[in-house]
């Protein structure tokens, strides 16, 4: 990080370089000016990460150099010092973007504090930079990708348009003219997505994707002429890698060991890579179910390379507890010992590795699911009338793949069942929850009584009963209510246009909220505006 010092006075500036432990903070360069024109022929000639600047300086003020910054350098920082505490200083400030604003004379520790901020900033924003650049790269490369012709007969081998048997592959392989493959053996590799860090959309994870891609194809088929590199569905690779010695498989652990690291720092996933044994084109494909079985029953290990030759059967049966003992728990209120159990259990299932498997988390999730409906029954309530649709059906896929994706689900249908059940148990209600959404997302034109409902995993007609049972108004009237009350906050507080303030409210339409908000407050907006004295 580079650092500029601008200050007309001689012993601030050197008083500046002393006092700040530069070392600590891990500053490259300290570099001085004493007006504006010296700090923009550093500028000229240095790249400046943060600047440190004076406001009252002659023949140019610390103002008008950071407006010249924000217009030629507009990724610096800056930090203004001055003697005045005038708070049209602080806005002009503020205004022109400056990261802090701090009064003379300046204590040290404090201006080493903000730095520490603005470091931390700079890095961030770094790194988002590079986010952004990989993937237009990557984007650039996906848009221009064509598939050659070795890819096709892969495909259609993977998706059995090519039927497995040495007859019919032959065929293929003269009519792709890849004979020379016929004679190979192959090390298949499976690499599955088990997690983004980020949400992405549809079109985006895609693109991420090919950036998976590309980068299997340098971290492990190294532009082996023969290998290969299929997506044959969503979050998945598949490698045909050529056989040619028994210690192959071990330094194709070390590479996919490095592969799944650098995708864990720059593409933001969490990834496993499943190593088969040398198959003949005959044997690829089953090959390629018995990798996808030891994925579908992979629940507890992530960011590892599995091999096919390692893998076990359990030699011994996990017990699952009993759900006759959680439904008196829930029935009782035991909200904290429920949960503390459910706690134990999964944290013993990820110790014990061995034995853990899909079919036991499918086992665990259909008897909890009956012990759930068993005791809302007797409680007089209705699953489906309690909870959102896909809490329960449209979950399953998602909660069974991996022990801590199931253990968050169950403990977020222990809390809305038991919060339903025992209504005043529970750190924060439903109704808090829903309140916490609305003022989160009061922006939004489009908020509905369904959305808030799939936000907390209810169904719409009774989350509406409780709500108004609890606060004594509906949904729709309390989001008014709130719609309001955050527009006359921004009319008091704020010299956005009405039509601004319309918008951040939720409102699209000018002239409906101005109508929504005179049968509200009984005088228009701007009538409101010059009573709390900002005209």
């Amino acid at each position: 990080m580079n650092i500029l010092i601008v200050d007309d006075e001689v012993h601030a500036v050197r008083g500046l370089q002393v006092g700040v432990d530069w070392e600590k903070l891990h500053i490259d360069s300290v570099q001085t000016a004493h007006s504006m024109k010296q700090a923009q022929e550093v500028y000229a000639s240095s790249k400046v990460d943060l600047m440190i600047c004076d406001i009252e300086m002659p023949q140019g003020t610390g103002m008008d150099l950071l407006g010249w910054v924000r217009e030629h350098y507009p990724r610096t920082e800056t930090i203004f010092l001055t003697c005045h505490s005038d708070f049209s200083y602080a806005k002009r400030a503020i205004q022109l973007g400056s990261f802090e604003y701090l009064l003379k004379p300046v204590d040290y520790g404090e201006l080493e504090d903000v730095i520490r901020k603005v470091l931390a900033k700079i890095n961030k924003d770094q790194q988002l930079l590079s986010f952004e650049e990989t993937y237009k790269h990557y984007y650039r490369l996906w848009e221009s990708h064509q598939p050659v012709m070795k890819e096709r007969f892969w495909e259609d081998l993977i998706r059995q348009s090519i039927p497995s048997t040495p007859e019919k592959i032959r065929e293929h392989l003269l009519k792709y003219d890849l004979m020379p493959l016929e004679s190979k053996r192959f090390i298949v590799i499976l690499i599955r997505v088990r997690r983004w860090y980020k949400s992405l959309s549809q079109r985006d994870e895609r693109i991420m994707e090919y950036a998976l891609r590309n980068a299997a194809e340098e971290k492990i088929t190294q532009i082996c002429e023969h290998a290969a590199i299929l997506s044959p569905e969503s979050g998945s690779l598949l490698i045909m890698m050529p056989s040619k010695s028994e210690r192959q498989i071990r330094e194709l652990r070390e590479m996919c060991e490095e592969y799944i690291q650098s995708c864990n720092q720059y593409f933001y996933c969490d990834l496993c890579c499943y190593v088969g044994e040398p198959a003949s084109l005959h044997e690829v494909v089953p090959m390629m179910n018995r990798l996808n079985g030891l994925d579908r029953d992979n629940v507890s290990r992530v960011n590892e390379t599995i091999l096919l030759r390692e893998a076990k059967k359990a030699e011994f049966v996990i017990t699952l507890p009993s759900m006759t003992v959680w439904a008196e728990w829930m029935k009782q209120g035991a909200k904290e010992k429920l949960l503390n159990e459910v706690k134990l259990l999964f944290q013993s299932l990820r110790e014990a590795r061995e034995g853990v498997d899909a079919p036991l988390l499918h086992s665990f999730y259909q008897s909890f699911l009956q012990m759930l409906f068993f005791v809302l029954q007797m409680k007089g309530l209705e699953a489906n009338k309690v909870f959102a649709a896909n809490l329960l059906t449209e979950k399953p896929e998602s909660v069974l793949r991996s022990i801590t994706a199931l253990e968050d689900w169950v403990q977020y249908v222990i809390e809305v069942a038991m919060n339903q059940i025992h209504s005043t148990e529970g750190s924060m209600s439903v109704v808090d929850k829903v309140k916490q959404y609305v003022a989160a997302h009061i922006s939004e034109s489009d908020l509905s009584r369904e959305d808030i409902a799939g936000y907390v995993f209810l169904n719409p007609d009774y989350l509406t009963r409780v709500f108004k049972k609890e606060t004594g108004i509906s949904i729709s009237d309390y989001l008014q209510q709130q719609r309001i009350q955050y527009a006359k906050e921004l009319l008091a507080g704020s010299d956005l246009p009405v039509i601004e303030v319309a918008l951040s409210a939720g409102y699209s339409n000018l002239s409906y909220f101005s109508t929504i908000f005179k049968k509200a407050e009984c005088m228009t907006p701007n009538e409101y505006r010059k009573q709390c004295g900002k005209y």
